[in-house]
């Protein structure tokens, strides 16, 4: 995913438009929309209250962090994980393979035939 698709997705989950954002900013809707479709890059000052208004991680909306294509929500999970303790992972990395497990096993019984190579 690119800055601009971040950008997008970012700002549709907090729930605003191009126009919103673009005011929150103190610039021309066409400037900011600009940003999102790779047209134009905001400077570091417009960045850094992008970053602040929309509450996601620089990293993560410049795309420095090796967890490409994930999106603003699975992001922040890992962001909870991390800052966990070894307990609170343990309980964590439990449930996830519990309903791994479900899944896999549903997938499984829908599909009986083994898959070729």
């Amino acid at each position: 995913m690119e800055f601009g698709e971040r950008l997008r997705h970012a700002r549709k989950e907090k729930g605003l438009t191009q126009k919103e954002m673009a005011e929150r900013l103190g610039i021309a809707g066409s400037t900011y929309a600009g940003y999102e479709t790779g047209f134009r890059e905001p400077d570091l000052f417009r960045l850094k209250a992008i970053i602040k208004e929309l509450g996601v991680d620089s990293s993560w909306l410049l795309g420095v962090d090796d967890l490409e294509g994930l999106t603003v929500e699975e992001y922040r999970h890992i962001q909870k994980y991390r800052a966990l303790d070894k307990r609170g992972r343990e309980a964590v990395d439990m449930i996830l393979e519990q309903q791994y497990q479900a899944i896999a096993g549903e997938k499984a019984q829908a599909d009986p035939l083994p898959r070729q190579a």
